[in-house]
């Protein structure tokens, strides 16, 4: 980017700008992207409330994240502030300060490096919840999570859909009854695995999983308030520099999708489809999340399973809410209902489906 001022952004700069999906969709309380590496995510995340003068909550999945980012030394060779870019493109001089494990704030620095006025922006760890219980961030106006799909190898707790959205509340707290709208949650990530924790619990895999099938780079669900967008080629194409090296040494390969197109290639779409119900016959309902109702269904002929919503006249009913009943569902069908899929014989009215199935034991420890 180039060095003009931060103030002045031009949305029209070959970036992503997060700050024109929030202008033009103010209707909407979330607003989740994903990309390959590189249109900007993070880096718009930081500018747009900065110029607009507010400050974000800025969140990070551990307190190591938190403190490594806040425990700067001065090294130039190793800063891992986000705040790093915009101060190199625009002369501006945010540090961080660590206010204890896990929290900190960003502020703007003297030459000296000492604190002038406000906090830019706050910074946590998304598993410190608990530790910001009763203080007061009613400046704060946008809750961002970078990184919320997590890479590979990372250590992950079935319940961080759940502790965002507390830590959400928290802070949120009670802005709407002073008359203010509601605090916005913006989630960023490069695309590695498209069934998450957070994608869970927001419960936006299938709607992320058809995006992708249909090449779509925007959904608005205008009923939940819910902004989506993939950021693909087509939308920010890659510069004739960017196609060199990497990009031409791994082109046709899995990670060179996830990359540089920002597609979710660990997953498999393959068993996603519609099929007739015709010679099906229900074998078992499953209950779920409170509202969801699921039912598979068999060919006697083919031994080729269905699972969709159309409900049937089951055999065995299981309620996964229930602890027992998750433990029995795995030791009578889920067991044999895994394996008919990884043999090719089960197929899937939406990806979430597939996952609960292939995946049971990431959602419940049975």
């Amino acid at each position: 980017m180039n060095t003009m001022s931060i103030y002045d952004e031009n949305y029209n700069d070959g970036y992503y700008h997060i700050g024109k999906d929030v202008e033009d969709h103010p209707d909407c309380t979330i607003f989740i992207v994903w990309s390959r590496r590189g249109p900007g995510k993070t880096y718009s995340g930081l500018r747009y409330p900065y110029r607009k003068g507010f400050p974000i909550a800025y969140l990070k999945r551990t307190v190591e994240d938190v403190n490594t980012i806040c425990e700067y030394d001065g090294d130039v060779n190793f800063d891992p502030s986000p705040w790093k870019p915009l101060n190199r493109d625009f002369n501006t001089n945010v540090k961080p300060q660590l206010l204890k494990k896990g929290v900190g704030v960003f502020y703007n620095a003297d030459a000296d490096g000492h604190p002038i006025g406000n906090p830019v922006d706050y910074i946590f760890a998304l598993s410190k919840v608990k530790a910001i219980k009763g203080m007061d961030f009613s400046e704060v106006e946008w809750m961002m999570l970078d990184e919320f799909i997590p890479q590979a190898g990372e250590i992950v707790r079935h319940a961080e859909g759940e502790m965002l959205l507390d830590l959400y509340m928290t802070l949120n707290r009670d802005r709407q009854k002073r008359g203010r709208e509601p605090l916005k949650l913006i989630l960023f990530a490069n695309a590695e695995e498209i069934s998450t924790p957070i994608t869970n619990e927001l419960e936006i895999v299938d709607t992320m999983a058809e995006m992708s099938a249909k090449n779509q780079s925007v959904f608005k669900d205008k009923e939940r308030g819910i902004f989506l967008r993939h950021i693909n080629e087509a939308d920010f194409p890659l510069t004739e520099e960017e196609k060199n090296g990497m990009f031409k040494a791994m082109k046709g390969t899995a990670w060179h999708d996830k990359t540089f197109g920002g597609s979710f290639s660990k997953n498999d779409f393959s068993n996603v489809c519609d099929m007739s119900l015709k010679r099906f016959r229900c074998l078992y309902h499953l209950h779920y999340r409170k509202t969801h109702d699921i039912y598979i269904y068999i060919n006697p002929n083919t031994g080729m399973y269905y699972v969709t919503t159309s409900r049937g006249q089951f055999i065995k009913s299981f309620d996964l809410d229930k602890e027992n009943d998750q433990k029995r569902y795995w030791l009578d069908v889920g067991i044999d209902l895994r394996a008919a899929c990884i043999e090719d014989r089960m197929r899937f009215k939406k990806y979430s489906y597939y996952d609960l199935i292939v995946n049971f034991k990431k959602f419940y420890d049975t």
